[in-house]
């Protein structure tokens, strides 16, 4: 699967690959002309054009409204690449540019769902709930079934962070039988809710039950190829050692997340790097 995205990526005209990495930084999974076009300062008509493009060669997928989805393995490589080609800094620019665009209200055709994926990525996490309340209403009231589970599962990712974690646990719990029952199963959110529910679990200081869930993520995303979200999983699994008072399986998780996020690179190696080394030996 992974040969197939770079061999489409390489065959990309440069603009066409630099929007495509930059969509790696876009909060959730559909896009439309309009925020490409800000995320990647582009002119309307030349980012709906390039979508189309990207779409042909088998790196986005059309839905309806004209919108574009990126999935998850193609979403964790094109973030791959474009913290491998692209400075810092013009990340940094290409990501507020498109958070401000849904902040600030120019995006209503977009959906409220993106305004409250833009305040997660900001950590804003009682806004970003709120705002994830009514894309959750939006969505059961006219949304398709997968539609329903993402928003769910957003949803739920604010609440861990706002501590209203029987709310969290309320969505969440149905999810990853959910994500596995639809007409064309979605084993990579199937993974992301199962560590949705590890984080939910360890917030409730249970962390038996959280690395559970950690490690039937972790094998999804194994067979997802999602490397980077392999390494998270690691240092989930460490956070629950800590937990525990087992520094040693700390210390093997974080020496295993350490090696999968230096193999894509991620810059997440450093952190972890960083936690592993404040270990004692």
């Amino acid at each position: 699967m992974r040969a197939n995205f770079e061999d489409a990526y390489r065959d990309l005209r440069p603009e066409a690959a630099r929007l495509w990495r930059l969509l790696g930084l876009h909060p959730g999974e559909n896009v439309g002309p309009r925020a490409a076009a800000v995320l990647a300062d582009l002119p309307e008509d030349e980012a709906e054009r390039l979508l189309e493009t990207l779409a042909r060669r088998g790196l986005l997928t059309e839905t309806d409204g004209g919108r574009f989805a990126l999935p998850g393995p193609l979403r964790d490589y094109a973030r791959e690449r474009t913290e491998r080609e692209d400075p810092e800094d013009v990340r940094e620019v290409a990501l507020r540019r498109v958070l401000d665009h849904y902040l600030a209200g120019a995006a209503a055709a977009e959906g409220v769902e993106a305004e409250g994926l833009a305040l997660l990525e900001r950590e804003r996490w009682t806004e970003a709930a709120d705002a994830l309340e009514d894309g959750l209403r939006l969505a059961e009231r006219d949304g398709d079934p997968r539609d329903v589970l993402l928003a769910r599962h957003h949803l739920g990712r604010a609440l861990i962070e706002t501590g209203a974690l029987d709310r969290a646990l309320e969505l969440l719990s149905p999810l990853p039988d959910g994500f596995a029952a639809l007409p064309e199963p979605d084993r990579y959110n199937r993974g992301r809710a199962l560590t949705s529910l590890g984080q939910a679990y360890l917030q409730l200081r249970r962390p038996v039950t959280a690395i559970n869930f950690f490690g039937q993520s972790l094998e999804i995303m194994r067979a997802e190829e999602a490397v980077e979200q392999q390494g998270d999983a690691f240092v989930h699994i460490a956070d629950a050692a800590r937990l525990r008072g087992d520094s040693a399986a700390e210390g093997a998780a974080l020496d295993r997340a350490v090696e999968l996020y230096a193999s894509v690179p991620s810059p997440k190696a450093d952190a972890a790097a960083g936690r592993r080394a404040a270990l004692s030996p």
